[in-house]
């Protein structure tokens, strides 16, 4: 697990308050519904079976984001040496959303400037 990048004692820039940010764009058509165990709870609910959320985003657009915590995620799919956070998020994401035939994209948008999600 990383450590967080420190300064007198404070979270560095970029540490955003201690956490390791990762942004994530999750896009697909009906993903945002909401409702009783609807499909964007569903989404949330598999996210976390990965990484704690540190932050989520407006439903929009049949997408949204999530700012997750890469220090507490766990990449672990199919083998020991899994490290791709962004992967893994994904296959339990599509996973869970088999079940409706809702094809879903997961993007890292960490390195995008702000106003640039579309």
């Amino acid at each position: 697990m990383a450590g967080i990048t420190r300064v007198h004692g404070t979270a560095a820039a970029g540490g955003f308050y201690g956490y390791q940010p990762l942004i994530l764009k999750i896009a697909g058509t009906g993903v945002g519904n909401a409702g009783i165990d609807g499909n964007f709870e569903v989404v949330v609910k598999a996210i976390q079976q990965r990484a704690s959320i540190v932050f989520i985003g407006t439903r929009a657009n049949n997408q949204f984001c999530v700012i997750v915590d890469a220090a507490t995620a766990n990449a672990y799919v199919s083998a020991n040496d899994d490290t791709d956070i962004v992967a893994a998020i994904d296959a339990v994401v599509t996973a869970a959303l088999a079940a409706q035939s809702i094809s879903v994209t997961v993007t890292d948008i960490s390195g995008l400037v702000a106003g640039n999600l579309a």
